[in-house]
């Protein structure tokens, strides 16, 4: 089966979007998949449209462009439907950003709030400050017990096998609620060191041996999320940082994700639970 057979690559012409292409590019390459690109404007033929994107010539043969009409953010989902994309690779911000508007202040353009916030798919975000380093070498995931979001660790393994990237997992325990909270995070991390088997175990039940064998190490820290995370994303060098989330701006750990995109320059792939379908007991004739 393939990890990912698509992948969509949203642009809007600016110089910021265009930062995408090349991971996405490299991407399409190691594990077979068509890179798709979107601009939601006024169709023209296949190679003025590149042109008008600004798609580099040598990025030109590897990518199908794709011309639709509509809000961008719905034109984006619509099509990662659509194509049946396994991952959508977008800039934090895109024209809003090269324009100079006020969304610029913004960490999160609009539509890529819109697209995370709703797309079925993981969404590759490129932050403001990303520096492209290919090809990945390694992947943090930072994991917080919470067995739906820890799901992204699946994902994470399953791409390191795929890409030859060693895996580092963390979990930091924050130490705002003062000495209780202290305590608490002590017992935590006691919990989370004596079970680490049991916890990789839950998280990616469906992984292979030879996929759990790429993660490389686990790190345990206590203090601000944010700062810790920025830290280890240097101690491990990591190429890329695996997020579970909700899918909620706005909320809980959120304002942990805003501060990585503000700071870090390696991209996040944000991963959001798998909806689960619903049990239903069925009763009929047996039961008759």
């Amino acid at each position: 089966m393939t990890l990912v057979s698509d992948i969509l690559v949203p642009l809007d012409g600016s110089r910021e979007a265009l930062k995408g292409l090349g991971v996405a590019t490299w991407l399409g390459a190691r594990l077979g998949a068509r890179v798709h690109v979107l601009n939601a404007g006024e169709p023209l033929p296949e190679g003025q449209a590149l042109a008008r994107l600004g798609v580099p010539e040598p990025y030109r043969p590897r990518v199908e462009v794709h011309q639709t009409r509509g809000a961008a953010a719905d034109t984006i989902l619509a099509a990662a439907e659509g194509y049946r994309a396994g991952l959508v690779v977008m800039t934090a911000r895109g024209e809003s950003a090269a324009a100079g508007t006020a969304d610029a202040a913004q960490i999160v353009g609009h539509v890529t709030r819109e697209v995370i916030e709703r797309s079925r798919a993981p969404v590759l975000v490129l932050p403001p400050v990303y520096e492209e380093a290919l090809p990945w070498r390694s992947a943090l995931v930072p994991l917080s017990g919470e067995a739906r979001t820890d799901e992204s660790l699946t994902l994470a393994l399953h791409l390191a096998h795929a890409l030859n990237v060693r895996v580092a997992i963390a979990h930091v325990a924050d130490t705002e609620g003062g000495e209780a909270g202290g305590r608490y995070a002590d017992e935590l991390h006691h919990e989370f060191a004596q079970s680490l088997n049991e916890l990789v175990a839950r998280a990616c039940p469906l992984c292979s041996a030879e996929e759990r064998s790429r993660i490389e190490a686990f790190h345990l820290a206590q203090g601000d999320i944010a700062e810790e995370i920025e830290r280890l994303i240097g101690r491990v060098n990591a190429s890329v940082l695996v997020v579970g989330w909700h899918g909620d701006f706005m909320v809980g750990h959120a304002q942990v994700l805003k501060m990585l995109i503000r700071r870090i320059r390696c991209p996040l792939l944000l991963v959001k639970p798998q909806p689960r379908e619903p049990f239903r007991l069925k009763v009929g004739e047996a039961f008759g």
